[in-house]
């Protein structure tokens, strides 16, 4: 697989995001999520945030299921909803997963008893800045530009979630652009031989055109 523009996962685990995890698991209900399920970050007047300990989700936009970022264990899902929901999403479910669910008061409580507002503020910087980057890969100057950051998205995350994604539906649920613009791109690097494909799965990939 290609490697430039390798990216790193928005919700990877730094040692801020780490630190944060294991105090917030500390006598935490754990449960074990099939795959395609949907957990909001909103429930009526609750905020909730997410522990996932073990598999892989998806994080999507409430208003047009847009799918912001994968992500895969271990992560920390909603903390920026702590004082006031600002992130009314939801997470779905790739495979098996075991995620931990806090309310956001308890949440609070334990940032506050522990001192844990050091941390906090690097997570949610480091969140920050990935999150920019993210949003300038789906919103690129030309579709062919969105398809292309998508594909190298894709051709680093890990071979276990590739096999089992096609290349399009990946770049749809990320992106607002059209099943037929999409393919059509798809087709035509096939057909230069820039990117392998069996059966709608991207098998491999060399370095993609600037331009198209």
């Amino acid at each position: 697989m290609a490697d430039e523009m390798s990216q790193t996962l928005i919700f990877d685990c730094s040692s801020s995001t780490q630190l944060l995890i294991d105090y917030l698991k500390q006598g935490a209900n754990l449960k074990k999520v099939l795959p395609r399920r949907r957990l909001n970050f909103v429930a009526g007047d609750e905020r909730l945030c997410y522990i996932l300990l073990n598999g892989r989700v998806m994080i999507h936009r409430n208003n047009d299921d847009l799918a912001m970022a994968t992500v895969k264990a271990p992560a920390l899902l909603g903390l920026s909803n702590l004082h006031y929901a600002q992130m009314f999403g939801y997470i779905k479910t790739f495979n098996h997963c075991e995620i931990v669910t806090l309310k956001m008061d308890s949440v609070y409580d334990i940032i506050k008893h522990h001192g844990l507002w050091e941390p906090l503020a690097y997570h949610l910087m480091g969140l920050a800045g990935k999150l920019f980057h993210s949003y300038e890969d789906i919103t690129g100057p030309s579709a062919y530009n969105i398809v292309r950051a998508q594909l190298y998205a894709l051709s680093n995350e890990e071979e276990s979630f590739r096999q089992n994604i096609t290349a399009e539906r990946y770049i749809r649920d990320k992106t607002h652009l059209s099943r037929s613009g999409v393919m059509r791109i798809l087709s035509a690097l096939k057909e230069g031989g820039y990117i392998e494909v069996e059966r709608g799965v991207l098998i491999n990939m060399r370095k993609l055109p600037e331009r198209f």
